[in-house]
């Protein structure tokens, strides 16, 4: 479900430091919990019950893999090593 604007501006407030979720209004704090959990990546749901029976996609956080054989670097050794 897609939040409504009501929830993402209390969202940013909470990114930005402004508010704590305990400041933001009972009707909607579950909602922004869940939208700020999402945004920030986390992914373990261990203490929270969702009671929506859809599935939330998580954010893939791996870090990306670099091919450098492909890379002309110019690396000389000293004598010696």
């Amino acid at each position: 479900m897609k939040p409504n604007t009501r929830i993402l501006d209390y969202t940013a407030l909470v990114q930005d430091g402004i508010l704590t979720l305990d400041d933001v209004p009972q009707d909607i704090s579950k909602e922004v919990t869940k939208w700020v959990r999402y945004l920030s990546g986390v992914t373990d749901n261990g203490m929270v019950k969702d009671d929506n029976t859809g599935t939330t996609p998580v954010p893939d956080t791996a870090p990306a893999v670099i091919d450098t054989s492909s890379l002309n670097l110019n690396v000389t050794k000293k004598a010696g090593e």
